[in-house]
Formats: structure tokens, C-alpha cells, sequence
């Protein structure tokens, strides 16, 4: 499963709830944080992966998003990184150098992270158990011209990887599918996922996806409507 939980704000991606709570990003509701964490245990995945995620800045209580939904889920495996390059301007703002990014497991693997080198979160982690990497990323948001870079330097990366894999994401394709139509082409993969996914009030976008190698079977995948972040979780289900 892939989720976009948005710090845990609660919102859904209407304008009305950003104008009239938007005091959520510098205090985050526990209650909202609580019926999420609820909703994706009912879910019961094996692999979380999930888009920002607070590390503990003070907005959180100085507590880690990550380890807190890992508890919850009884996910004993995790791993929360930054999103930002180190020694980037980023790092040293108290807020946003908490701003992270996170995969949870319940079962053992490898945690691996590269980086991009264009736009400003330029991670990319991934996971590696059972023979199969599970790579997340989070795009830019306001560039497609940065978002192209992006893809062909993820293009790059995954043509290294000689496993079975996995790429899910938030990929902030704002002007459309098409944006990904070159970096299909490039990398041999499937997009897996049919359903809009933004805002969760009302989904219009496809935004979180996840693609597949040719020697992924894909049993099943789909979205779940929940609306505690502005994303909808989506999900694939394998059988190797």
C-alpha cells in the first residue's frame, strides 16, 4: 500500500477545509491521526509505504509519525528518511527537515534510499524482501518540467535494478496521466492502478499510482476511500 498521508492534518483536499483549518499544519490533531491509523490497520498490509510523514517536530508532539503507525499496525520493520538532500537549505529549518518519508514492513528486508539530483525532494527509497524492490517516490509538485527530469533520472535508477519491482508513489502528475506515458515507454512498466485518487472529498486526479515490471503478477489493486489526508491509500495485491 501506498499513502500520502499528509502529516496527518486530517484534511481532505477541499478549499473549505484549508482555509478553516489550516492551523492543522503547525498543530496536528491526535483525533485525526488515530482514526487514520485505525483505518489502515482494518487494511492490514505488508508493506506501508507512505508520503509525508512527520519525524517528530514539534507540531507532532516531537514524535515520529513512522514508529507511531508501525506500533499501531504491528509493522516491526520501518524506516522514516528525509526527503531533502543533506546539507540542503532545507535541513535547517526546525520544521521541514523533519519532513520525511516512510516504508514499514512487516516482514524483514533491506532498506536502500537513492537520490534524485532534480527538484526539491529527491528521495527515492526502496525496499527489498523476498527477492522483489518496492521503490516510493514524491514528485514535484509545481514543475512539470522538473517532474520530466525526475522521471528519466528514476528511469536511471530502476534500470539498475535487476530484481522484480514495484514503483509507487505520489507522483503530483497535476496535468495528466500522459505525463507518464514516456517513462512507461522507458522502463517497461504497467501503471496498475485505474482510480483518481485527489482530492479524497472528491477524486478528479490520478496522482498516487503504482507500476509494475512485466514479472510482477498482479493479483488485484485498487483505492481505499478514506478521506483522513487530501490523497486516497491505493494498493496492489502480488502473487509470486
Amino acid at each position: 500500500m501506498f499513502y500520502n498521508i499528509a502529516y496527518g492534518t486530517g484534511m481532505n483536499g477541499s478549499w473549505r477545509q484549508y482555509l478553516t483549518r489550516s492551523f492543522r499544519f503547525f498543530w496536528l490533531p491526535l483525533r485525526a491521526m488515530k482514526k487514520m491509523t485505525e483505518a489502515l490497520k482494518k487494511e492490514k498490509p505488508d508493506v506501508l509505504c507512505m508520503a509525508e510523514v512527520d519525524n517528530g517536530s514539534f507540531r507532532n508532539r516531537f514524535r515520529s509519525q513512522a514508529r507511531q503507525i508501525a506500533r499501531k499496525l504491528q509493522l516491526p520493520y520501518f524506516k522514516s528518511v528525509t526527503k531533502y538532500r543533506h546539507h540542503s537549505i532545507w535541513q535547517y529549518m526546525t520544521m521541514i527537515r523533519r519532513q520525511h518519508d516512510a516504508i514499514l514492513s512487516n516482514r524483514k528486508g533491506e532498506f536502500r534510499t537513492h537520490q534524485l539530483k532534480s527538484g526539491m525532494k529527491k528521495l527515492v527509497q526502496e525496499f527489498v524482501a523476498e527477492g522483489i524492490s518496492i521503490f516510493t517516490v514524491h514528485l514535484a509538485v509545481l514543475s512539470r518540467r522538473v517532474r520530466r527530469r525526475q522521471l528519466k533520472e528514476l528511469t536511471g535508477i530502476l534500470k539498475k535494478c535487476q530484481r522484480p519491482h514495484l514503483v509507487c508513489g505520489d507522483f503530483n502528475i497535476h496535468k495528466g496521466l500522459e505525463e507518464v506515458d514516456e517513462f512507461i515507454c522507458l522502463t517497461g512498466l504497467r501503471r496498475v492502478i485505474d482510480q483518481p485518487t485527489f482530492p479524497s472529498v472528491s477524486p478528479t486526479r490520478h496522482i498516487d499510482l503504482f507500476f509494475a515490471s512485466p514479472d510482477v503478477k498482479i493479483v488485484n489493486a485498487g483505492v481505499v476511500h478514506i478521506d483522513y489526508s487530501d490523497h486516497l491509500p491505493v494498493w496492489v495485491e502480488i502473487n509470486q
